[in-house]
């Protein structure tokens, strides 16, 4: 009952979001709409606060589904809705303007380790970390442009996007725009041969190129933010803080441990709570599968800390902060993933293969990955489960996620399946890094979901219903449902992720009376440069047939009485 309860709470939360978002699509007010957007999220909030004591159970929560599809047909029972689609899947971070605009991406993404060691005061000094031999650097913007962080921000607003900012805790951010931690006498930068946390080296002398960053530090960040009207609807706390004494070396040579790491989000959370009381606090943000479960002192550190994994731990100890003081300080568990092997530009048959086949670790416990971590990974559901036992009402997403090669049609059919899965299985938001090249396959397969008309029209319509389906087949397709409980529009995304084969199937609606004709968009590789348009008879029964490597949208109306 408690989750049917938070998940009834959820889609009204939804409900409104969307309805704000059409008020913005008329030019109606924007500060107002965003109140709009604060107002509903407080008043649907769910703070269950009980702290288990036992290690999670491995319970599947399944939505209501519709029967899975024998041979090439397709059942779709229309009146098999499990939750509203969140709009904030479908995010990008450091994207060009012009792209947001053309993509209508509704979410963007202020990440990545230089944002961890920005100086908002300057407003156009970063430090590289461990990407860029630790040098600070403006990336080109000048003091006269202003803080670029205001610029984001205030750009995102001006185009009805939700703003995603990090809030730098690794203690140090940049003191200018030049300058590094290991200077060589040649005037170049070091990059302390390689140094860790694990395998120490030379010690920088943080001072001489960078800036004590403490809580309050940040919290007159927000308090400039919120003078300046600038809303930020997302702010995650540190950015893949479990591997600083790598990354960010320079100024974090310790490894990160369970209790540090812990007593700085507190720190900095609890500093920025009264000054961002509306927004969605995320956390922890962890790089990647193995630092969902360690810190870099491994079991010594998970040893004192009941033997608990490091996600399990944080929700729980989260949980009982806010038991204790009635403050919740998390309101999203966020990971980043990329899955291994995969986060390049290659394409040949054999990673094509595995790339497609892999968006299956999202999701299914019957797909083992196909690396060194040889076990079913099921990210969404897991991490779901994680939270309906230690933290419910805690929502899950994923700051940062790449499947790799999104400049060809094999990329570009592997994002389509991932932002099918993500709506299908109600994740809460994801952030892509950092965005396909304009016009690219990558580009296309974001494009057949959030404005394939150029007309803003998205996947599942104004207020996208899931209807579930989960084919027998999934190294082959994906098939993708919604029903838009605005206008009772049916969307299917047909993903055929072979590359040589087509892929015929007949549909089968049910509960459901469509027009004599639908839209048909498609992207395929016949036409990697546009979608195409076309209409195509449809009924309760009809059959269609899918390109090698395509994305096929079909938006049937329902039937007019």
């Amino acid at each position: 009952m408690t989750h049917f309860l938070m998940q009834k709470r959820r889609n009204t939360l939804l409900i409104l979001i969307y309805l704000v978002l059409i008020i913005l699509q008329m030019g109606l007010n924007t500060n107002k709409a965003a109140a709009a957007v604060r107002t509903a999220v407080t008043n649907t909030a769910v703070s269950t606060t009980a702290t288990p004591t036992t290690a999670p159970t491995e319970v599947k929560i399944a939505p209501t589904m519709t029967p899975r599809p024998t041979g090439p047909q397709l059942t779709v029972d229309a009146s098999q809705t499990s939750h509203l689609i969140s709009p904030t899947i479908y995010g990008m971070a450091q994207t060009p303007t012009e792209m947001l605009t053309d993509l209508a991406i509704p979410l963007h993404r202020w990440g990545g380790n230089a944002n961890e060691r920005y100086n908002w005061q300057l407003g156009n000094a970063w430090n590289a970390a461990r990407d860029w031999y630790y040098q600070n650097g403006s990336y080109g913007h000048t003091a006269d442009e202003g803080s670029i962080s205001d610029r984001f921000l205030q750009t995102n607003m001006e185009q009805n996007i939700a703003s995603l900012l990090t809030i730098p805790m690794v203690g140090w951010v940049a003191g200018g725009p030049t300058g590094c931690a290991f200077p060589l006498p040649d005037g170049t930068c070091g990059d302390a041969n390689g140094a860790s946390c694990n395998r120490p080296g030379e010690v920088a002398n943080r001072p001489s190129y960078s800036v004590a960053a403490p809580p309050q530090f940040m919290a007159d960040w927000l308090t400039h933010l919120n003078d300046e009207a600038l809303d930020v609807p997302f702010v995650s706390f540190g950015n893949e803080p479990l591997i600083w004494g790598t990354t960010h070396y320079d100024v974090h040579p310790q490894c990160t441990t369970y209790d540090e790491y812990l007593d700085r989000y507190l720190s900095y959370a609890g500093a920025l709570r009264e000054l961002a009381p509306d927004s969605q606090f995320i956390g922890p943000n962890s790089c990647c599968w193995w630092f969902y479960w360690n810190s870099m002192s491994e079991n010594v550190d998970k040893n004192s800390h009941d033997g608990l994994d490091f996600l399990p731990w944080f929700l729980r100890e989260t949980a009982a902060y806010e038991a204790e003081t009635g403050v919740r300080l998390l309101d999203v568990l966020g990971v980043h993933y990329y899955p291994e092997g995969l986060y390049n530009n290659d394409a040949d048959e054999e990673t094509a293969v595995h790339r497609t086949r892999a968006t299956r670790s999202l999701w299914d416990p019957t797909y083992r990955d196909e690396s060194w971590i040889d076990e079913p990974i099921r990210l969404i559901p897991r991490m779901q489960e994680l939270i309906e036992t230690y933290y419910p009402g805690t929502e899950f997403g994923i700051g940062e996620w790449n499947f790799g090669a999104d400049g060809t049609m094999n990329g570009a059919v592997t994002i389509a399946d991932v932002l099918g899965i993500f709506g299908r299985e109600d994740l809460y938001y994801a952030a892509y890094w950092t965005h396909p090249e304009a016009n690219s396959p990558g580009y296309f397969a974001f494009k057949m979901y959030t404005n394939f008309d150029d007309a803003n029209g998205r996947f599942g319509g104004a207020q996208p219903l899931s209807i579930p389906l989960y084919p027998d087949n999934p190294d082959a397709v994906g098939f993708y449902a919604a029903r838009d409980l605005a206008t009772n529009t049916l969307y299917l995304m047909l993903i055929n992720k072979q590359p040589d084969q087509p892929y015929e199937t007949t549909i089968n609606l049910t509960n459901f009376v469509p027009a004599t004709t639908a839209v048909r968009y498609q992207y395929d590789q016949t036409h990697p440069e546009e979608i195409i348009v076309t209409e195509t008879a449809v009924s309760n029964n009809f059959n269609i047939e899918l390109p090698p490597y395509s994305i096929s949208l079909l938006v049937i109306p329902e039937a007019t009485q």
